[in-house]
């Protein structure tokens, strides 16, 4: 069962560097048109998804807990929850584990969750200092057998603090994640499949709330849209671009070529560069 749930993690995580390595650049490509491109609601959506990935909504590693492992082990059948281990220099964390909660897709959402987890805390003159999280996970959520909701996320970045808080710090690295909504009786798909470059960026989350100081992330972000508003023709464009952090949950996002707009990281909520 436990290696059944590794291999279709595997494949799942697979989908995120397929839809965003497979396109040209900088040129949106099938049915969509230069003129039909909603920029101001990609960059929301851009810029949620990788803050809702680094503070661990959709599971996985996150940045709000500091310089601490978030995992325990609980031992018991095939599935485990990790939270809360030792911060010990040169500690790993290494394993596969999976969940699934409901029972009825006719009453209930079905959500299966698997994940691939590394982690190591990093150290400095004997005290641990940061850590690097090799992480990968899909979550599944199955409505009314029709409906299936899909979440992919593979993160491999550095988190290193910055001063004896342990409450600012860096992070370097790079992140993907691909989001999905699939009717299968309607047949409709849209899907967002975005990979993230991490260079320089400060968190402070002394708040509780991760806020991103400074930095710049670049994008690769490949959409897809198919079902009646498309007259059944799958429609796939890639997009390019740049974040730079400006603290306050505030995020300037900008498009090669051309559009730029400010995101709220929690909210969403978008305004005109």
């Amino acid at each position: 069962m436990k290696l059944k749930s590794l291999r279709t993690l595997f494949v799942l995580s697979a989908v995120v560097f397929f839809y965003a390595s497979c396109k040209k650049q900088g040129v949106p490509s099938g049915n969509t048109t230069k003129d039909a491109i909603d920029y101001k609601t990609l960059s929301s959506t851009i810029g949620t998804q990788f803050y809702k990935s680094i503070t661990g909504q959709y599971g996985g590693a996150d940045v709000n807990k500091g310089i601490t492992s978030p995992y325990i082990t609980h031992a018991g059948g095939n599935n485990r929850v990790l939270n809360s281990i030792p911060a010990l220099c040169g500690t790993v964390i290494d394993t596969t584990y999976n969940t699934k909660t409901g029972t009825n897709p006719i009453t209930d959402t079905i959500k299966t969750h698997f994940e691939n987890l590394h982690f190591t805390f990093t150290c400095d003159a004997g005290q641990v200092n940061g850590y690097q999280v090799r992480d990968s996970l899909v979550n599944v959520a199955n409505h009314s057998f029709f409906v299936f909701d899909t979440y992919a996320i593979t993160q491999y970045y550095a988190v290193k603090a910055l001063d004896q808080t342990y409450k600012f710090v860096s992070m370097d690295g790079s992140l993907s994640a691909f989001v999905e909504t699939k009717n299968i009786e309607a047949p409709s798909t849209m899907s967002t499949a975005s990979v993230y470059y991490l260079v320089g960026l400060k968190v402070n989350f002394a708040s509780g709330a991760a806020d991103i100081t400074t930095g710049t992330t670049s994008f690769k972000t490949t959409t897809k849209l198919y079902g009646p508003q498309t007259n059944y023709q799958e429609q796939v464009a890639t997009y390019y671009g740049t974040i730079v952090y400006l603290g306050k949950h505030k995020a300037k996002v900008t498009f090669t070529p051309g559009a730029s707009y400010i995101v709220d990281l929690i909210t969403g909520v978008v305004t005109p560069a």
